[in-house]
């Protein structure tokens, strides 16, 4: 990272991306970052914006494999949306907005509760800018506090029967603070509608041009750096051919 740092700034080249906005950003001293700060912000990045999203789309591939029946109603939601676009012939006709936000209400739950099962982000942390007591103990001004997202998100008193992979469950907005996949309040992850669009979008094309069968062994997870299915869920595909 320190390579492509140096690099770029040799150039002088304004480039309208993460990293020439970082290079080229000025705090309210007008103090520029240092490489350091430079490469941890690219490098969080990264993290935040690639392999989150990845690990989610793992799951999801998951848990339609795992259950048929949902998976052929997704489906038969997608087709529904791929034969409007090909009524003018074109049968690569583009997704629109306005079928990802209207158009998927099942496909959208499932993506919902592959983020509650999963919970890709497990933890935060936050600091207490207050004393604060709850149930009997007392947490200091200042002192960190880590919410644990997968306890809530898998917790019987907010989510009936947790573990079961149960779309029909965001058919009722769930209880302010219950869930929280992409975090909560002023610092909730900036691209949780981009990455939810994501996989939208993933799924539609996933579902109406591909089968898919897992290979090997589909127990365990890996939980470093996100909880991944064992051994990255190694699975084989075959493009389907569309019909007449």
């Amino acid at each position: 990272m320190g390579g492509i740092i140096g690099e770029r700034k040799e150039k002088k080249v304004l480039e309208k991306d993460v990293l020439g906005c970082l290079l080229n950003s000025k705090d309210y001293k007008g103090q520029v970052l240092t490489d350091d700060q430079v490469a941890d912000n690219v490098i969080g990045t990264l993290f935040a914006a690639q392999d989150t999203t990845a690990c989610a789309m793992t799951w999801i591939v998951k848990y339609l494999h795992d259950n048929p029946k949902l998976l052929e109603a997704v489906k038969a939601e997608q087709k529904a949306i791929q034969e409007v676009n090909g009524r003018d012939g074109n049968d690569n006709a583009a997704l629109n907005w306005s079928q990802t936000r209207n158009h998927m209400p099942f496909t959208h739950k499932v993506v919902l509760e592959s983020l509650r099962i999963a919970s890709i982000i497990s933890f935060t942390f936050r600091e207490a800018v207050a004393d604060v007591e709850y149930n009997g103990y007392l947490i200091p001004k200042g002192w960190k506090v880590m919410p644990l997202f997968r306890n809530i998100h898998h917790n019987p008193e907010y989510f009936s029967e947790p573990h079961k992979f149960d779309p029909s469950r965001f058919e009722v907005v769930p209880k302010p603070n219950t869930f929280m996949p992409f975090g909560n309040g002023v610092h909730a992850c900036p691209g949780n509608e981009l990455a939810k669009l994501e996989m939208l979008i993933f799924i539609h094309h996933l579902v109406t041009k591909f089968r898919w069968e897992v290979v090997g062994s589909e127990s365990g997870t890996q939980n470093c750096p996100f909880p991944v299915p064992m051994n990255g869920l190694p699975a084989r595909f075959w493009k389907q051919v569309p019909s007449s």
